[in-house]
């Protein structure tokens, strides 16, 4: 082992905990080694039964290391674990004794941990769903991986992905085995292939990060955990926190290397206390892991409801109203169990993007949402300060592959006035992000639904509405440019925008007649600002209906149907397309009846059948061709 730093607030090692007591109450806290003071905030800790438990201070909520047999404690439901691969055991490949015997140390940790290595596998359930369980133990040779573990490791996630259950991997390890030299270090390929294979399954994987995460474990499997959580400030990093501040030859604070620094830098999901990992945790697996299928009583639609006729110009005050209700407010009061997710894994997060695992009556989806600012920066000029990023179109792009592998159903929740412009978005990849979120829309193969609950603007929002069925709430709008910005562009006044308004085609009416959506979604009779509770309840309807719809279709006919529903938008394949080349036919067929009135002209120059039957020869070909468009 190499590289163990203390990460005690006093210095000292965390890894302390033997493992060996269960949960009770019964033993002093002074034969268990533990502390009697809180090392942070100085609580007494000696009646604390959430330390005891959890090793958690009540006061400050430090979180102390817990052994792996605690860990699993506190995670499976009682009686339901069963250990795996015990029968492998340790061995010393190099004859690695430089300093002291590596048997003799691993003989050591083994005596005081109770452990015959430093990960613990096997299968439980938690909260009623059966999982592979994957913790490592920081007390046995600082939870490094070497040869037994890597297998372990390795071992369990097969058993996860051969028998199609969801793996959780407990994570505290402190750095490389070095005792093991290169053969430890192959382990990081291993158990990412073994994380492949899991994603082929499309089994999903969670990794829980404690105190600390660094190390050959979080640069393999931990990282491409399908979704990770931390623990509140746990220390997490590739290179232990010495090794950062040698390699960086200056002083870096405890909290820069923290599972909240993690968490803001967009790289896990979420930073979950102890006391309420187990209810996190259950709650995630019963959602990717679904037992139930929504189903209808009766296949037929409603009829069309009676849609109060407005002016265009209204009808964008109204889409941009401060007060109409945003995307948070339909995800808490349509979706039950919503779990929000955060991060592009890439470099940040976008609080205006809202991604997380959800149930529409009973149906387990992926929910993707813009939520929109209650008030817009508009200039004098019509232009408009967007509110998303390029981490928002990767949140997004995260979330639709999270629902390819999980085999889920996506809703999209459409409301922006567009992208973040400026310097800084550009370099860090905008319209790259826009274009792998618009590609992984169209190719997704799951049922997709995209809503358009406000204002629809410009690039964020097609790139968010390339699904199977597009909805729009009554009152709101879809354009590509803000009437204000298309009033000082073609007429030299942005306070006309009220003219350019119907020009645009940016109503629901109107989309729905050049084919942009597939259906309008009624609002109340003065608008969803009205009565925030009604439209949510008209647009939950609609979703359920729109998701039965598309339930019973094969993936791959899904992606066809979109794809092609998509190349088709355009001159040769819109329904304005299909207008002009009705009109040409139209007065192509008036232009042939012409020609022949003049080929049937007799010697005289006089028509052989009256000009009253060859008008009406030409509007019948003309009323037929009306009947067929």
């Amino acid at each position: 082992m190499s590289n163990i730093t203390p990460l005690y607030p006093d210095g000292s090692d965390p890894g302390t905990d033997n493992g060996s007591a269960e949960l009770t109450e019964q033993s002093p806290l002074e034969l268990e080694g533990l502390h009697a003071d809180c090392i942070v905030c100085g609580a007494d800790l000696t009646q604390s039964s959430l330390y005891k438990r959890l090793r958690v201070c009540p006061r400050c909520r430090f979180h102390y290391s817990i052994s792996a047999r605690r860990q699993i404690a506190t995670l499976a439901d009682e009686g339901t674990f069963k250990e795996t691969s015990t029968w492998i055991q340790s061995l010393d490949p190099l004859e690695f004794s430089p300093r002291a015997s590596y048997r003799v140390r691993l003989l050591q940790d083994q005596t005081r941990t109770g452990l015959t290595e430093a990960a613990v596998t096997g299968t439980c359930t938690i909260g009623g769903t059966e999982a592979v369980v994957i913790v490592l133990d920081f007390g046995f040779l600082g939870g490094s991986m070497g040869l037994v573990v890597g297998e372990k490791v390795a071992l369990a996630l097969e058993l996860a992905a051969r028998k199609k259950l969801p793996a959780v991997a407990m994570v505290t390890s402190g750095g490389a085995r070095i005792q093991e030299g290169v053969l430890s270090l192959m382990q990081m390929a291993k158990t990412v292939i073994a994380v492949n294979a899991l994603h082929r399954k499309g089994v999903p994987l969670i990794a829980v990060l404690g105190n600390p995460a660094t190390g050959q474990v979080l640069g393999s499997f931990a990282s491409l955990a399908d979704l990770i959580f931390a623990e509140p400030g746990a220390h997490i990093g590739f290179a232990p926190f010495r090794e950062i501040q040698e390699a960086t030859d200056r002083r870096i604070e405890n909290d820069q290397y923290s599972s909240e620094t993690y968490f803001h830098a967009g790289l896990i999901d979420r930073v979950v206390d102890r006391e309420s990992l187990k209810h996190d945790l259950a709650s995630v697996l019963d959602l990717i892991a679904p037992e139930f299928k929504l189903a209808a009583s009766r296949r037929s639609r409603p009829p069309l409801a009676e849609l109060t006729p407005r002016e265009p110009w209204e009808m964008v005050q109204l889409a941009r109203r401060p007060d109409r209700p945003r995307a948070r407010f339909y995800i808490e009061n349509m979706f039950a169990n919503f779990v929000e997710l955060h991060g592009d894994r890439v470099s940040g997060q976008d609080p205006s993007v809202i991604i997380g695992l959800a149930r529409l009556a009973g149906e387990s989806v992926v929910v993707i949402g813009q939520d929109k600012a209650t008030e817009v920066s508009r200039n004098d000029h019509g232009g408009v300060r967007g509110d998303i990023l390029p981490e928002g179109f990767r949140e997004a792009t995260r979330a639709l592959k999270l629902a390819q592998r999980f085999r889920l159903p996506v809703i999209t929740i459409v409301d922006s006035p567009g992208p973040r412009l400026g310097l800084e978005e550009e370099h860090r990849g905008l319209a790259i992000s826009m274009a792998n979120l618009i590609d992984t829309m169209a190719s997704v193969q799951v049922p997709t639904i995209s809503v358009l609950i406000g204002e629809g603007g410009s690039e964020a929002a097609l790139a968010f509405s390339v699904a199977d069925r597009v909805l729009m709430l009554q009152n709101s709008i879809y354009t590509p440019i803000s009437p204000e910005q298309g009033a000082r562009a073609e007429l030299r006044d942005s306070d006309r925008a009220h003219d350019i308004a119907r020009a645009l085609k940016l109503t629901s009416s109107d989309c729905l007649q050049m084919g942009i959506v597939d259906d309008i979604v009624a609002e109340p009779s003065e608008g969803a600002h009205a009565s925030p509770d009604e439209a949510a309840r008209l647009l939950k309807r609609s979703l359920i209906r729109e998701l039965i719809d598309l339930r019973g279709v094969h993936r791959r006919t899904l992606v066809r149907r979109r794809q092609k529903k998509f190349r088709n938008f355009g001159e040769y394949g819109s329904r304005l397309g299909i207008a002009v080349r009705g009109e040409l036919s139209s007065w192509r067929s008036a232009f042939s009846a012409g020609m022949r009135a003049l080929t049937r002209r007799g010697p005289n120059g006089q028509d052989e059948q009256p000009q009253d039957e060859e008008a009406e020869e030409i509007s019948s070909e003309r009323e037929r061709n009306r009947a067929e468009e």
